[in-house]
């Protein structure tokens, strides 16, 4: 039974550090910036025309469908981001709830009498719902609007939208199913299950749960549904890819609560762990529990990039085999690493462990973040560990590896994910408890709550130290990360025992004007890969708390595969070129100098020389410009 609850994002006022900057950020330049996007109205930027597919889908305009058949999520994503922008900052979000409130108004319009929508179908394919469920991506557009209304309800209070999204839901929660006229079907590519949820958690109801719980366990089921679904006449295809119709790639290929092995399209396995997630929470499902911890594993132990990023190649976005982690060919998108905390932050709930919360912090920290510019204007969609830019653009293999950042995707389903993620982060960093507070990730902030109030003081994850004073409440949940572990507590002055329950270090009773005070281990550290990670034997990578470092061309010049680490790590810390508290090393290593610089191959050893080597946390390099960049580097 959960005891632990999400914070309300209105009751955390983030007060400083690195997560209030992007939060500002996302505010004042993100979300104005991607609402014109998919206006159209960015130069040198992919064609969006989701706007202008509602105001046709609506009625309000003339014209053709144009751009993905998934094109719809991109505008429900913004809006889940606007919302919860619009909780965070309130009147200060100025006139994003202008835009927030013309998005509702066309998705409204856009709904049909039954319930339904999609302006793919209702453009393009009128006679076409559901007849191709595998690669239609109807479900997963609706998942994504069924959170966006939930959020936006949240953070008003209004009920339109919400009302809204709960006829859409009641609409398939009668088509699917394996009742007398209804399809066994189930959604090609996840995320309904999770939309669907959400909606029963604010309105009770439930069979939304009930149709989430039928697409878990529905899928999978032999005689495959997808199989049948391309022999029935008025099937079409969509994606000409091979990859795409087989059973792994959708996670249909087994039952989930039998699945054993992260495999198939990243994104889509991690949206359908979280919801399994939840549903075994909800259910008390223990088979199910059960899978999800199978699942996890094989993700974080044998399937994780260092920085959080998942899924290792091109070819279907997808996952491969156990410790196959390539660094420069690597996919990575921004979405699996969306999907990843969101599963981990899940397992959290279902277990009451905090140990989840250090996949949060790595995948968020690195990737994540690493996956917007600091001018909150580009975007990265893969999320390479190595990156030569004349490789980029010669070899065919590396084409989905750009090495900077870009204004808009023709596929732009990661800045929107990315903007949501960064708005949401509180729900993340802290939990409520009765009148304890949970500190999953400290971040500085005033919260205030009906049984809590206290003020947190940190500039984590640079800083080292967290100060936490209580005005209301009796107790603090702080959790002892293994990124970053707490090696000195006190309250009051008071040294505190140093005693982690279910990775917690608790302290009760506590009273009006106390002050707990923590210092964490952010000291420098190499990391290596387990030896089947072949390309990184000899190799380490840097993390300094949760953040992990990487040499850019930018402070190294050219040639960052022949740069060697000291055999200890040894560092001087200064501000890196992006300022306010941000922290680069730099250590005293080797260069490999070879006599001929034109040879293809050569007879003589390279000399090793003397050499300064900088480094950034990965998640900001390119915002200087085209350059190489590694993380993984040769160790004495």
């Amino acid at each position: 039974m959960k005891t632990i609850s999400p914070l309300p994002l209105a009751n955390v006022q983030l007060t400083d550090g690195l997560l209030e900057r992007m939060q500002q950020l996302v505010k004042e330049e993100v979300l104005l910036y991607q609402w014109n996007a998919l206006h159209d109205r960015v130069e040198g930027a992919a064609k969006s025309h989701c706007i202008e597919n509602f105001r046709v889908a609506a009625g309000l305009a003339e014209g053709e469908y144009y751009g993905m058949v998934f094109q719809d999520s991109d505008l429900y994503k913004w809006l889940e981001a606007a919302a919860y922008c619009i909780e965070v900052f309130g009147a200060a979000a100025g006139e994003l709830l202008a835009h927030a409130e013309e998005a509702c108004d066309l998705i409204a319009r856009a709904q049909h009498s039954d319930g339904y929508i999609n302006t793919y179908y209702t453009i393009k394919e009128p006679g076409g719902r559901f007849t191709n469920l595998q690669q239609g991506h109807e479900l997963y557009c609706a998942g994504h609007f069924f959170e966006a209304a939930v959020a936006y309800h949240q953070a008003t209070g209004k009920r339109e939208i919400l009302d809204v999204a709960c006829r859409f839901a009641d609409y398939l929660a009668k088509v699917f199913g394996t009742g007398e006229g209804q399809m066994p079907g189930y959604p090609g590519h996840q995320v309904v299950e999770l939309g669907l949820v959400k909606l029963y958690q604010v309105t009770g109801k439930e069979a939304y749960v009930k149709l989430a719980e039928y697409f878990i366990a529905q899928r999978g089921k032999q005689p495959l549904y997808f199989e049948r679904e391309r022999q029935q006449p008025e099937y079409k295809e969509i994606f000409d890819l091979p990859v795409i119709r087989t059973a792994v790639y959708s996670q249909s290929h087994v039952e989930p609560v039998q699945q054993t092995e992260a495999e198939g399209h990243a994104v889509r396995a991690l949206y359908m762990y979280s919801a399994m997630a939840d549903l075994a929470e909800i259910s008390n499902d223990e088979p199910l529990r059960r899978a999800c911890e199978r699942l996890y594993h094989s993700v974080t132990q044998r399937r994780m990039y260092i920085t959080g990023a998942v899924g290792s190649t091109e070819y279907g976005e997808s996952f491969t085999g156990d410790f196959d982690l390539p660094n420069d060919t690597v996919y990575g998108e921004s979405c699996a690493s969306v999907a990843l905390m969101m599963f981990a932050a899940r397992m959290a709930d279902l277990t009451g462990e905090g140990q989840y919360y250090d996949t949060v912090e790595r995948a968020f920290f690195n990737r994540v973040l690493g996956g917007i510019s600091q001018s909150g204007r580009e975007f990265f969609y893969v999320g390479p560990l190595a990156v030569n830019p004349a490789a980029c653009r010669e070899n065919p293999g590396l084409a989905h590896v750009k090495p900077v950042r870009q204004r808009w995707f023709d596929v732009a389903c990661c800045p929107t994910n990315i903007a949501r993620t960064i708005m949401s982060i509180s729900h993340y960093a802290f939990g409520m408890e009765q009148d304890t507070l949970y500190v999953h990730i400290p971040l500085a902030c005033w919260i205030h709550a009906s049984n809590l109030d206290m003020t947190v003081d940190t500039q984590y994850p640079y800083g080292n130290t967290l100060r936490i004073e209580v005005r209301k409440g009796q107790g603090i949940a702080l959790r002892q990360s293994t990124l970053a572990p707490v090696k000195t507590l006190r309250v009051n002055g008071t040294p505190a025992p140093l005693v982690a329950e279910q990775g917690y270090l608790r302290l009760t009773g506590l009273r009006l004007g106390d002050v707990v005070e923590a210092e964490y281990d952010i000291t420098p550290r190499y990391v290596v890969s387990h030896p089947k990670v072949v390309a990184n034997v000899g190799k380490a990578a840097v993390m300094r708390g949760p953040l992990v470092y990487c040499a850019e061309q930018a402070d190294n010049g050219e040639g960052i595969a022949c740069l060697t680490l000291p055999r200890t790590p040894e560092f001087k810390e200064k501000e890196t070129f992006a300022g306010q508290g941000t922290v680069l090393l730099v250590a005293q290593g080797l260069r490999e100098v070879f006599s001929d610089e034109e040879s293809l191959y050569q007879y003589e050893l390279p000399q090793k020389a003397a050499a300064e080597i900088t480094l950034i946390p990965y998640h900001l390099w390119a915002n200087r410009g085209e350059g190489e960049m590694q993380v993984y580097l040769n160790v004495q």
